[in-house]
């Protein structure tokens, strides 16, 4: 009863100021597309089964009493996603939030949170690269062509196995086709534990780019750079390539089948100010980026 009385304060309705879509898996357990769409909230799910452990699967013990999506690591071949279309127009800043827990200790970098399924170029809010004791967060923009040092972003901080964190970001539209997102991740806690400070360059130190080896996304925006990103029907999907949202496990060619977890709760993505924790006050909307954010 306390859960089901938890999700509907977190999706009272869709008509909540600024409240662009959002998703508890509070509908039903299991794997049936039901189960997976959340009723119907999320546009499409797909698995390929792997029994005698699901793939993906909705289950109880998220944060806050909520359910999860539980995604399982099968290695290659074996993804599963869901995505919601076009849940906005091009060119509107907005603000995501999601809770993550990841078990799974393969190395390679899973593509699990994207701005499309398959057309993640664009923006990859979270790829997760682990190890036995601990994972690191990812992020990837290199939709107009991948261009190093400064196609992927890698967190200077590892995050914990075993323990939820609270992920949002701000996509600010600079112009139609260049963005800046802006990073923020959470402890159980709610302490504020990265910020776009925390994400660096690839071989950072080593690799000199445009003057300098030690771009963070902070001094990246200070600069006054951003990410170019392609509007374009995603065939594959439907909507549009960069105003999808889709979660959960690509099928990296590389990943180690451990048969391990990696979780999801929670998500809420709106166009007024960051969701902030569930049950929380809504923090007030900021003011216009001139270029890096004042944390």
């Amino acid at each position: 009863m306390w859960r089901a009385f938890l999700a509907l304060l977190l999706i009272a309705s869709t008509a909540d100021a600024g409240i662009l879509f959002e998703s508890a898996w509070s509908t039903a357990l299991g794997t049936s597309q039901t189960a997976w769409t959340d009723g119907g909230r999320w546009t499409w799910a797909t698995s390929w089964d792997f029994p005698p452990t699901p793939v993906m699967q909705v289950v109880t013990g998220g944060p806050s009493g909520l359910n999860a999506l539980r995604l399982t690591q099968h290695g290659p071949l074996w993804p599963a996603n869901v995505q919601k279309n076009d849940v906005l127009p091009v060119g509107r800043d907005y603000y995501v939030r999601f809770y993550m827990r990841n078990d799974d200790t393969s190395q390679q970098g899973d593509h699990v949170v994207t701005v499309d399924t398959w057309e993640y170029p664009n923006l990859t809010f979270v790829r997760k690269s682990s190890s036995s004791t601990s994972w690191q967060p990812i992020s990837s923009f290199y939709g107009c062509g991948y261009v190093y040092p400064i196609g992927h972003w890698y967190s200077a901080k590892r995050l914990a196995l075993g323990a939820w964190y609270r992920f949002e970001f701000w996509v600010h539209y600079v112009d139609a086709t260049h963005i800046q997102v802006h990073p923020r991740v959470y402890d159980a806690s709610n302490v504020l534990v990265l910020t776009e400070s925390d994400y660096r360059q690839e071989d950072f130190g080593l690799q000199v780019w445009n003057g300098r080896s030690d771009w963070t996304l902070a001094t990246y925006y200070a600069a006054g750079l951003t990410f170019c990103v392609q509007d374009y029907v995603a065939s594959h999907s439907g909507g549009r390539s960069i105003t999808n949202f889709g979660m959960g496990n690509n099928g990296n060619s590389s990943a180690t089948d451990t048969g391990l977890f990696w979780y999801f709760a929670a998500v809420q993505i709106r166009d007024d100010t960051w969701a902030g924790p569930i049950g929380g006050n809504i923090p007030a909307p900021p003011s216009a980026p001139s270029g890096v954010m004042i944390q």
